[in-house]
Formats: C-alpha cells, structure tokens, sequence
C-alpha cells in the first residue's frame, strides 16, 4: 500500500500543506494515521479523494456541497441520480450567472457608447457632473 506524508501528499495532490490542514479541520478528509514518533500518513485513498475534491471545484461546486456529497457517498447514500440532479441544479445557477454577466457587459457596452456619444442620455450627463468628469 502506497503512503505519503503530508508534504508528499500536498505535492503529489498539487496542493499546499496548508489546503491539506483545511480539508482535514473542515471534514473533507478523515484524519489521517500517524506514526510511532507523530507523522501523519496518509493513504492512496486520500489522493483520490482530493483530486475529486479539485475537480469538483473545478466544476463550481462548494466545500459544502462537495461534503454534503462525500458524507452521503460514505453512507451509501448517493445515488447516480442524486448526483444527477445536483449537477443540473449546478448548471441552472451557472447558466443564471451567465445571463447577469451577459446583461451586465450589455450595460456597461451601453454606457461606453453613450460616454463616446456626442449627445449622452441627461442621467449619464448627471453622472459625469456629480463624479466631476465633464469634459
């Protein structure tokens, strides 16, 4: 069986030590075995459970949601189908998010035209005189 101590293990994870204490303090990781004399051992098992981790906030899902799952998956619990529908709840508040980006680069588009504009809409004008920027 392949073991690392915390510092091989944050390398290999491509992780800091300190994301590595995090995990272990919030319950994302079971604490590990130690030594005779105190070192922390980890297991293969634990890699693979933080690169799921990375991936899955990679993804867009939180640190409490991803426990949320990893708790469930521990009881047996999950199922393909729950885990289904929490990735199209993930995607419905990513495709939500988009649309506020989108109306929001619509916006600024917007005012940049007007502040380009020859004659600007009266409450873009107001804007420039309360920021003092009249040209």
């Amino acid at each position: 069986m392949v073991t690392y101590l915390r510092g091989e293990l944050a390398k290999e994870a491509k992780v800091n030590i300190e994301t590595l204490r995090f995990y272990e303090k919030h319950g994302l990781l079971p604490q590990p075995q130690r030594t005779a004399s105190g070192y922390r051992v980890y297991t293969e098992e634990t890699l693979t459970r933080i690169v799921f981790i990375q991936n899955a906030k990679n993804c867009g899902f939180t640190l409490r949601e991803i426990k949320k799952a990893l708790k469930k998956s521990e009881g047996g619990h999950l199922s393909i189908p729950d885990f289904i529908m929490a990735i199209e709840r993930k995607i419905t508040a990513v495709d939500l998010e988009i649309a506020k980006r989108e109306k929001t680069r619509l916006l600024l588009g917007d005012l940049k035209k007007n502040l380009e504009s020859a004659e600007r809409h009266p409450g873009v004008q107001e804007t420039l005189q309360i920021l003092k920027m009249e040209d």
